[in-house]
């Protein structure tokens, strides 16, 4: 992992000052998106899980994962995504998608610990929507070496109001870019695969940040002791990112590239195919789930 977080030369964005010349551009400079869409990049996500849900924070016991990969039963129907540092080219954030499968009648992850608490007017919500037009936001994580940098080492998405990145000027206040670079490959992979609802359970802490940033999601049940604390979300994406483009341009510009990639705006997606590659063990092998 390269030692330093190269942000930009000049100095970072005020918050109270917006412009989607400063959040994109700066984005931009030290980031990139990038949909995992390879066995190698899917493996890149699963190892930054790894880090993230089985040493860091162990929701998930590491002796369950010899190949250094948390995966679980939900990724061979689930898309993938990287937020990349391009000045050492380490994937240093993930996130991922799960979509509905083959089979209709299947549940999303936090249906099983989240649905009974929901009213049943979010549940019929939930249930009433197209199935194969709903994902849940699933897995975001931030390496540890880049959660130091953000002073979150207690936090798996690695996410706060405001984060202290460091870099070669020594250090600067700046806007969580690595979350919304999250929510930007969220989006783009929404609309690669026709889905049109977001579900999720998410930490109170980002649901806060989130909602600072124009992002603003449903709640739709209590708090739930998941993988810690986590409130159950289900938001229309469509709405959802009107809401962000009349709070913060500036963020919606960066999330959905200028109008780019907008949900809804395509083809329901066609259900993922029943021989799905998917990697477990090494770069150059795939399992066929």
């Amino acid at each position: 992992m390269n030692k330093q977080l190269l942000l930009t030369n000049r100095e970072a964005p005020n918050p109270e000052n917006h412009s989607a010349e400063d959040v994109s551009a700066v984005f931009n400079a030290a980031f990139s998106v990038e949909l995992a869409t390879t066995p190698a990049a899917i493996n890149e996500v699963l190892e930054v899980r790894y880090q993230v849900y089985c040493i860091d924070r162990p929701f998930e016991d590491p002796a369950s994962f010899a190949d250094k990969r948390e995966h679980d039963l939900y990724d061979p129907r689930s898309v993938h995504a990287l937020i990349r540092h391009k000045a050492s080219g380490d994937g240093v954030a993930a996130v991922r998608l799960v979509l509905q499968g083959d089979d209709p009648a299947s549940r999303f992850p936090m249906e099983g610990p989240c649905l009974d608490q929901m009213s049943p007017a979010a549940r019929k919500r939930v249930w009433n929507t197209p199935r194969d037009q709903v994902a849940e936001i699933s897995r975001l994580a931030v390496s540890r070496e880049f959660r130091k940098r953000l002073n979150e080492q207690e936090s798996t998405s690695g996410l706060s109001d405001f984060v202290s990145y460091t870099d070669t000027d020594g250090g600067r206040r700046a806007m969580p870019y690595i979350s919304l670079g999250l929510f930007a490959a969220i989006v783009q992979m929404s609309v690669k695969h026709g889905i049109t609802h977001w579900l999720a359970a998410m930490e109170p802490t980002l649901l806060r940040l989130l909602k600072r940033y124009g992002i603003s999601f449903d709640h739709v049940g209590p708090t739930v002791d998941y993988h810690g604390r986590r409130r159950p979300v289900f938001s229309s994406a469509g709405s959802l990112l009107e809401g962000i483009r009349e709070q913060r341009p500036d963020v919606w510009a960066l999330i959905t590239d200028s109008g780019r990639f907008v949900p809804g705006q395509v083809k329901p997606r066609q259900l993922l195919p029943s021989r799905t590659l998917f990697p477990i063990h090494n770069p150059g092998h795939a399992l066929v789930a």
